[in-house]
């Protein structure tokens, strides 16, 4: 307490030291501007301070027959290009020009006390060369001192510090054609999570717009200023132009979006608003990740993703979702609203899917997680009212805002880790022949899909040596008998596959170097050999089964 005491009286004696330099500075400025007569017009000037850094430039123009124009300039000193003030001649009057650095438009010019717009440049007049460049001295040394009292203007610390003052700071703004409402507050759901309302009032036409956003997911490279016609504000973009803001207009829920503009009154407020943006970024940022979840078992995270995801709302259409399981899982997506009412089960195991492509990602009015398989395997089951349509590579998790989803996205990756850790081959120990024939006999079995029904079997000949399989397919007005024989020795481990061919799941395995060696008969009669044996499952799970079994059966 006795260190931010001591800085803060130091920040003080700075400040008012640098408040006098540039008071000292000024009145150089100002001992210079006077009154100056051209030809056709009279020019009125005086310069003064609005606050330490910033002044307001006055020019009124007196034209032969007494008519007036007032030229008002509000600008900071430390916002104009030092190379830039020049003294030069302009036809009959003497003038002094400057420019803001990398032209911004920066400079307030207000015409006869209504018409606003910003400008980059302006010219102040000198009544001869000696004081033209008298002038242009005056202002090149205002300048730094200008640019030491921005650099120490703000003295907010911390998150809630700087928090505070963007709810205080940002407010409303008037202006000669609309009226800007504009109020900035905390949600207390997430670190980081802010609600910006802006209501516009132009004539008889409103527009009532609330932002849903995150400090943390904003880019503090992108703040930018902005000036369309009279208004001047900040144009501020999230993280690699993600849409991650929620946007509700009128009270209809629009799509994200990637930026918001906050209007200012000047450009000082912006200056000052853009500063507190920049650094309360990194803090929100981390924050929220200090806020995410730790799982500590599978049954803790699916807990933590069904409180995430229970219910979405979308304006009309409502999104009940749930996932029960372990590692296999059971993922239950009701659908109700408008024409859409409808129950989507997906089963899957998270075993099989990418974990660095599970992902957040924007689908216009709602944010989504994407799972997504390896190797773009269809192995994720899809059934719709209790009618199973197929199997996919990839499906999506609806939820209720951008926090959420990265929440949900953190808690499925570990969910994924851990599976794939437990079904690592590798880390799974070899079946003695007994156990994997066991497995084999098990999962080899009779099912039915649709109106065909699949009888299987499979057995060992020639003392173990020799597998031996079949397959009796039975379907409306049809039906085939496969036989497969091969000797074990023939087959290669390696080649083991599980795969998809609409509602099937295969488990194929084929033989050494592709080689013709499967003896294969067609209702009784003996075919052309074959390069692999395609053995059919009822899901997933069980093809996962058969496959291990193949594979350790041939590879002793």
């Amino acid at each position: 307490m006795k260190k931010l005491l001591t800085s803060l009286l130091i920040l003080t004696v700075v400040l008012a030291t640098n408040a006098q330099d540039f008071e000292s500075v000024l009145q150089n400025i100002t001992d210079q501007i006077s009154t100056v007569q051209s030809g056709k017009k009279e020019y009125q000037q005086s310069i003064e301070s609005q606050s330490p850094g910033v002044v307001v430039l006055h020019i009124d123009e007196v034209d032969t027959k007494g008519n007036t124009k007032s030229n008002l300039y509000e600008f900071n000193l430390a916002d104009i290009d030092k190379n830039t003030v020049r003294a030069t001649a302009k036809g009959d009057v003497f003038t002094v020009t400057l420019s803001t650095k990398k032209k911004q438009k920066l400079i307030k010019k207000t015409v006869n006390d209504s018409k606003q717009s910003y400008i980059y440049n302006l010219i102040i007049y000198a009544s001869d060369p000696d004081n033209g460049r008298s002038l242009a001295d005056a202002i090149k040394k205002a300048i730094p001192v200008a640019g030491k009292i921005l650099e120490k203007r703000l003295a907010v610390n911390g998150y809630s510090d700087r928090l505070n003052w963007l709810v205080e700071h940002i407010g409303n703004v008037e202006l000669s054609k609309k009226q800007i409402e504009q109020e900035l507050s905390e949600n207390s759901d997430y670190p980081g999570s802010v609600t910006f309302h802006k209501k516009v009032i132009s004539g008889k036409t409103e527009k009532d717009i609330v932002y849903k956003i995150n400090l943390a997911y904003l880019n503090p490279k992108q703040i930018n200023f902005y000036v369309s016609g009279e208004t001047f504000s900040l144009k501020i973009a999230t993280k690699r132009n993600k849409k991650l803001i929620k946007v509700t207009e009128n009270n209809v829920l629009k799509p994200y979006t990637d930026r918001i503009n906050i209007a200012t009154k000047n450009v000082e407020e912006a200056r000052d608003i853009q500063k507190v943006l920049m650094d309360i970024i990194p803090l929100a940022k981390q924050k929220l990740e200090a806020a995410l979840p730790k799982i500590s078992g599978l049954q803790n995270a699916y807990d933590i993703i069904n409180g995430l995801i229970e219910k979405v709302q979308v304006n009309e259409t409502e999104y009940e979702q749930n996932m029960t399981g372990d590692c296999v899982v059971k993922f239950e997506q009701n659908i109700n609203g408008g024409s859409k009412s409808y129950n989507d089960v997906y089963e899957f195991n998270f075993a099989d899917l990418k974990k660095n492509q599970i992902a957040p990602k924007n689908k216009g009015k709602v944010i989504v997680v994407e799972l997504k398989t390896k190797s773009s395997q269809k192995f994720i089951k899809y059934s719709r009212n209790g009618e199973v349509k197929g199997y996919k590579s990839a499906i999506v998790v609806y939820t209720p805002g951008p926090e959420q989803s990265i929440v949900a996205q953190k808690v499925l990756q570990d969910m994924t880790a851990k599976c794939q850790a437990k079904f690592d081959p590798k880390k799974q120990k070899p079946l003695s022949f007994d156990a994997a024939n066991q497995m084999l006999q098990d999962n080899v079995k009779n099912f039915s899909i649709g109106d065909y029904s699949f009888e299987q079997s499979v057995e060992f000949i020639d003392d173990n040596k020799s597998l031996q399989y079949k397959n009796l397919t039975t379907g409306k007005s049809s039906s085939k008998e496969l036989l497969y024989e091969v000797n074990l020795s023939d087959l290669n481990p390696k080649s083991v596959k599980m795969k998809v061919s609409g509602k099937k799941i295969i488990v194929e395995i084929a033989t050494k170097h592709m080689e013709k060696l499967i003896k294969y008969y067609k209702d009784g009669k003996i075919q052309t050999y074959q390069t692999k044996i395609n053995i059919l499952a009822p899901d997933i799970e069980t093809a996962r089964k058969i496959k291990r079994a193949l594979h350790d059966l041939t590879k002793k």
